[in-house]
Parts: C-alpha cells; sequence; structure tokens
C-alpha cells in the first residue's frame, strides 16, 4: 500500500470513529432554579384554575414538605433545601456583595481583616464559619462544590430584602465549600416606589443575564422576592387593595416564566417555595408548591423519599440539581425523581393537598380524643375487673363490648381512611364509632372474638402495605406527610398494632396439643410479618422488623419448652438479634432504595458516626415523644395495667395460650419501645392491644351471680 493510500484510510477511520464522551460533557445547559419565598397554594391554585397562561398546563406539578429541624422560616426552610437534610440556619446569615457594608466596613475589607481572603468570587458569607461547625456531620456547600468540579458555573440573581431587614438566601444553593460564589444580588432588583419596599425585580435584567448563559453549563438560581416584599406589607393595607396588588404581582411571576419557558435560554427550569405565606401557614396549608418544566416529562412529581404521588421533600433538591447535570450527590443517600402520570388540569393535586390538609388540621384533635378514650375503656375495664365476681351479666357484657370495640378502632381507622374528605372529620368519627361497636358485637357472639378481630385487622394492614399504603397515608394513625417524619411503608402506629394482631390470629394453635403444628403455623406467620415489615418495597420499619423477630423467637422458646442457662439464653439472644440485622440487610438489597438501606450503606463505608447519630436521634425522638405527646398517657396506662394484670390476675386464668399471649406481647411491646424511633407510639398501641384483650377475657370468664344462669354465651 502507497503512502497516500494509507493517509488516506487513516483520515476514513478518524472521521467514521465515534468522538470521546467529553465533548459532550462540554455541551451548553442551562438550569434555572427560581425561589419565590410566600408562595403557597393559594397562589398555586390561581395559576392553576384562573391564569390565562398555558405554562402551568405544561409544568410538571408537586408539593414540597419544607419542614427543618426547627420552626420554620424562610431561613431554617432554605437551610434544609440546601444542604440536604433538616437543619436550622445561624443567626445573622445572609450574603453580600462585592462593595456593600458589613458592620460598618465594606465586606470585602471586613472578611480580609478576619482573614479570609476569596478567589475572585464577588458574594461574601461573613457567617459561613459558624454555619460549618453547626454543621460537622454534612458537607456545607456539597452543591455548588460538585457543580464547580465539573466546570458548571453558578450565578444567583436578586434577593428578597425589605425595609426592615435584608434577607440574601438563594446563594446557598451555588456557594461552594470555601462559602465563594457569584452573582449580581443587588443589579436584579430595581427601585420602585410603588412596589412593596419600593423594589422590584428587573426583568429586563434576568433575561439579558440568562440569555448570556444559554451558551454555557450553568445554573442560574433566582430569588423572586417580589411576594414576600408584598406579605411583609400586608398587614398596613386593607384587603381589596391587598388582593389587587397580590394577583398582580402573580401575573408578573407568570409572564416572567412565560417569558422564560419560550425563549428557549434554559432546558430544565424549577420554581420553588422554600417557605409559605404566613396567611396559608396559620391555615395549616404548610406543603409548598413546586413547579417543573424541561426534559423530564411528566404530570406530577414524586421521589424516592417519598413514593407517593405528587409528594415531594426538600431534601431532594439537592440530588436533583446534581442529577440535572449527570452528577451524583456521593454521600447525600436521598434522590429526586420525575415521572409520568395523565392529568388533564391541576384539579388532582389540589384535591390530593386539600386531603392531606384536612388530615393534618384535625389529626391533634381527634388522636388526642381517641387516645383519652383507650385510656378510659382500659381504666374502666381495669376496674371493673375487680368487681366482675358476682356482677349482673349486662355489664359484663356492656365492658366486653367496649374492649372488643376499641381492639376494632384500629381497622376501621384505617378501613375509613379515604372517605374523611367526603364525611368530614365528624363524619368519620361517627362512622368509626358506629363501626367499631357494630364489629366488637358480632363477634362477640362468636367462641374466637379475640381471633376474629386479630384477622381481620392483619389482614387489612398486610395488603394495605402490600398495595403500597394507600390507606395508611391518609389515616389519623398513619404517616402524616406535613409533619414528615415517615412518608411509606408499615408506621409505627400499626406497627405495635401489626405485632399484636398477628398474635391473635395464632391464638387457637397456641393451646394446642400438638405442639409442632403450633410451631409450623407460627414459623409461617413469622415469615410473612418480617417479610411485610422489613422488606425495601413493603413496610421498611427497622424497629418493627427486629422487634417481630425477637416477639417470635420467644414464643418459639416458650412453645418447644426448651429449658436454657442464662448464660446460654443471652448468646442465643444475641445471635437472634445478630441474625435480625443480616436479614433486614439482606431485605434491602432488591426493589427500591430507602432509608434502612441508605443507613446500611452509610455504615459499610465506615461511617460509623452516622450510626452514633441516627441512635442519638432516636432516643431524642422518643425523649421527646414521652414528655410531650398524647400517646404517653395510654403508654404508662397499657404498661402500670399490664403490670397489675401480671401481679394479681395472672391466677385468674388458667389457659396457658392466654398467659403465652399476654408474655408475648409485652416482649413485643417492650422491643418496640427500645428499638423503634418512636417507640413510645408502637409501644403504646402494641400494649394496648395485649391488656385489652387480657381484660376482656378476665371479663369473660368470670362467674355468673346467680345460680343456674347459662354461660354457654361467654
Amino acid at each position: 500500500m502507497s503512502k497516500k493510500s494509507l493517509i488516506g484510510w487513516l483520515c476514513v477511520i478518524f472521521l467514521i470513529c465515534p468522538v470521546d464522551t467529553w465533548a459532550a460533557e462540554s455541551e451548553a445547559k442551562q438550569v434555572v432554579v427560581m425561589i419565590v419565598p410566600d408562595l403557597s397554594f393559594h397562589e398555586a391554585s390561581w395559576f392553576l384554575e384562573q391564569d390565562k397562561s398555558r405554562i402551568w398546563k405544561r409544568s410538571a406539578i408537586g408539593a414540597m414538605n419544607v419542614r427543618p429541624d426547627g420552626p420554620y422560616s424562610y431561613l431554617n426552610n432554605m437551610m434544609t433545601l440546601s444542604l440536604g437534610v433538616r437543619t436550622v440556619g445561624v443567626k445573622g446569615w445572609n450574603s453580600y456583595q462585592l462593595g456593600e457594608n458589613f458592620q460598618e466596613l465594606e465586606v470585602e475589607h471586613w472578611m480580609s481583616q478576619v482573614g479570609r481572603q476569596t478567589a475572585g468570587e464577588n458574594l461574601f458569607h461573613p457567617y459561613y464559619p459558624q454555619l460549618r461547625k453547626k454543621h460537622m456531620a454534612v458537607t456545607v456547600g456539597l452543591l455548588g462544590q460538585l457543580l464547580e468540579d465539573a466546570g458548571i458555573e453558578r450565578r444567583v440573581f436578586g434577593h428578597s430584602d425589605t425595609t426592615a431587614e435584608q434577607q440574601r438566601y438563594g446563594s446557598l444553593l451555588i456557594m461552594n465549600q470555601h462559602g465563594e460564589g457569584k452573582g449580581s444580588l443587588l443589579e436584579a432588583v430595581r427601585a420602585n416606589p410603588q412596589a412593596p419596599s419600593a423594589l422590584e425585580m428587573n426583568r429586563t435584567f434576568l433575561m439579558e443575564q440568562l440569555a448570556e448563559a444559554a451558551n454555557r453549563r450553568q445554573l442560574s438560581v433566582i430569588e423572586w422576592g417580589d411576594l414576600h416584599r408584598l406579605y411583609e406589607q400586608k398587614a398596613f393595607m386593607d384587603q381589596q387593595l391587598f388582593a389587587s396588588k397580590h394577583q398582580r404581582q402573580l401575573q408578573q411571576l407568570s409572564s416572567f416564566l412565560e417569558e422564560l419557558n419560550e425563549s428557549g435560554y434554559a432546558e430544565e427550569i424549577w420554581l420553588l417555595a422554600p417557605m409559605m405565606n404566613e396567611d396559608a401557614y396559620q391555615e395549616k396549608q404548610q406543603l409548598a408548591p413546586v413547579f417543573y418544566w424541561g426534559k423530564k416529562k411528566g404530570e406530577m412529581l414524586t421521589s424516592a423519599t417519598t413514593k407517593q404521588p405528587y409528594l415531594v421533600s426538600s431534601l431532594d433538591v439537592v440530588p436533583t440539581l446534581l442529577d440535572s447535570f449527570g452528577l451524583s450527590s456521593g454521600g447525600v443517600p436521598l434522590a429526586g425523581e420525575v415521572i409520568r402520570q395523565e392529568r388533564s388540569d391541576g384539579g388532582d393535586i389540589l384535591s390530593a393537598v386539600d386531603e392531606m390538609v384536612l388530615i393534618y388540621k384535625s389529626r391533634a384533635n381527634v388522636l388526642s380524643t381517641y387516645i383519652s378514650f383507650l385510656v378510659i375503656a382500659l381504666l374502666t375495664a381495669g376496674a371493673f375487673s375487680f368487681i366482675t365476681e358476682g356482677s349482673k351479666q349486662m355489664y359484663r357484657r356492656l365492658i366486653r363490648l367496649l374492649l372488643l370495640s376499641m381492639l376494632w378502632s384500629p381497622f376501621w381507622f384505617l378501613a375509613l381512611a379515604r372517605l374523611t374528605p367526603f364525611t368530614g372529620v365528624w363524619g368519620f368519627i361517627i362512622l368509626l364509632i358506629i363501626s367499631s361497636i357494630t364489629c366488637g358485637y358480632l363477634v362477640d357472639k362468636t367462641r374466637t372474638p379475640i381471633f376474629w378481630t386479630g384477622l381481620f385487622t392483619f389482614l387489612l394492614l398486610t395488603f394495605d402495605v402490600m398495595l403500597g399504603s394507600p390507606f395508611m397515608q391518609r389515616s389519623y394513625l398513619g404517616y402524616d406527610p406535613i409533619i414528615g417524619a415517615r412518608y411509606y411503608g408499615m408506621g409505627n402506629e400499626f406497627a405495635g398494632v401489626y405485632l399484636i394482631v398477628a398474635l391473635m390470629v395464632l391464638m387457637p394453635l397456641l393451646a394446642y396439643a400438638r405442639k409442632w403444628a403450633a410451631l409450623v403455623t407460627a414459623g409461617g406467620l413469622a415469615v410473612v410479618v418480617i417479610l411485610v415489615l422489613g422488606k425495601s418495597t413493603l413496610g421498611t420499619n427497622a424497629g418493627a422488623t427486629l422487634s417481630a423477630l425477637i416477639t417470635f423467637a420467644f414464643l418459639f422458646y416458650r412453645l418447644g419448652q426448651w429449658r436454657w442457662s442464662r448464660g446460654r439464653f443471652v448468646v442465643i439472644a444475641l445471635a437472634v438479634l445478630a441474625g435480625g440485622v443480616l436479614l433486614l440487610f439482606m431485605m434491602q438489597l432488591t426493589g427500591e432504595r430507602t432509608h434502612i438501606g441508605s443507613a446500611f450503606e452509610r455504615l459499610l463505608q465506615g461511617d460509623v458516626r452516622f450510626i452514633f447519630d441516627l441512635i442519638q436521634r432516636k432516643l431524642a425522638m422518643n425523649f421527646k415523644l414521652f414528655k410531650h405527646s398524647n400517646w404517653t398517657q395510654l403508654l404508662v396506662t397499657s404498661y402500670l395495667l399490664g403490670a397489675i394484670v401480671l401481679w394479681r390476675k395472672r391466677r385468674q386464668l388458667k389457659r396457658a395460650d392466654m398467659q403465652l399471649f399476654m408474655q408475648a406481647g409485652v416482649v413485643a411491646s417492650f422491643s418496640l419501645l427500645l428499638f423503634n424511633d418512636s417507640g413510645v407510639v408502637a409501644a403504646a398501641t402494641s400494649m394496648f392491644c395485649v391488656v385489652s384483650s387480657y381484660y376482656f377475657w378476665l371479663v369473660k370468664s368470670a362467674k355468673e351471680p346467680e345460680a343456674g344462669r347459662n354461660d354457654s354465651f361467654l
């Protein structure tokens, strides 16, 4: 082959070979995040139902839990959103632009005096060292640093200053690990004597800056403070004037977003509300709206954190923005995603939010009343159990009906959950009472009422979890999306009930002469309970899973009638606990990523501090619940009456199955108290079920006062 031919073939090969992937990484892409403090679902409903702009029909919509670690505030919520963990802010935090004053000095001079030089950036954060010191467990500035390392530029525009105070929190999303960032805080806001605080967003400047960045890879954060400034002045306006100015502000925001969408300057646009306005907050509308326009097509937003339609968490923002640029947050365990769901208008999300808010608003009153009734029922049954000998049959029937009705109440709290928006709170309560009493009356006529109560409750809870917990998500005994302690799986209230109703299902076999049959059945049921509670796609309740293992291990020990020395018993107990942790880990290997799987991942990476912090948070939560929660009343009452039963009444029930049920139930309750993050709640509900069942049997086994009375109905 000649030299010319060789060169020609090499040129052909070079032209047809694929180019390295670094070229794709350098492609221009701008992501715009608009931070709008004081935006709530009141404003979102106006956008969806009254605004004539088409952009809202093309958006993906979600409701964000913005709850911080402390009180709701713009600063605390923004800190949580930017760090990816629930936290609180640092008093005095703000960002300052080159040339501004801080403590009566030009901010750059003040920074140099305290030994902090910047690498050519024009934004300064004087309180950055205090923020790092306060949040040693997380990487402050992780989002900005990862973007900087990947060659992605970051800019922040605008502020939320009022005549009363400075508020510049948008830079939290773009600063790096040294507290550095770039932006135009002042230029993006212009003077207007007729606007709230005589300031308004400079739309022309913003569009010019976004147009310049259209050919770069850049995260552009806009802190749109106009709505916040208006709400700051609401108290000084009459209602009609405020309504007029409010609508004008919404139209301006909508018009800017429409212009930005049509310009094509940004591939993705996020509209986030880190804090709702005071009116919405007081009305318990404490979920913030989220809108998205971009290549991730979808009609509703959700996330791996919540696994609920239309619901996301502020903890999802950092990993989601990194994912927009093809990056990973590494140590941050949560991720956001957008999924598709057909939707013709915004009615679906508004209805879903109204339903969540209704449960949240009435939750405290409903549960406090319910817990008080449970306490009164237990105290009444406890007092009556001392005088049942010789008491009238009618009173005994009433006490039995009362106890059975209370045992049926968790079933109906779950079964009726989705009816609350249609019946209202009082309608739900009336239906709950009628349904519980009716079922209690019917099963009391059977030979094994506790078994039937347990079976129906066990089946309903199992099927609900297998279906993705559609009823538990809206139950007063479930988890509240606004409180945000849990979003999916088996909640702690029902976890305590679930363990005890599983023991109720076993009751007919506990006294069976052939122990092998009881052991086999208990083993099969244990597998079901542990899978439902611990599987990553089902219950994902680590504390309840370990408690179930301990409870069934104790049950097997008693059924097998083994006699072990104390040392051997301790060794086997520790082995069961270690095996339970290993089994829990294995159940997280398949299916979606959960908070349990994330904890194991951190542990395997050698992050022992994370585990200690987790244990500390769980202990702190239980201590807080014990001091302030209404569930403490039920916990103390149940444990006190349980102790009385064990001390004075255990000899009245000769049946071994009932005594074994009581013992296993006590083990379950103590395990839940020890291993659950809300152990007070789980221990209270479980012990209530145990004590109620035992008092029912005590009342039922009491002798009739009149000779010759027929006891067959008992």
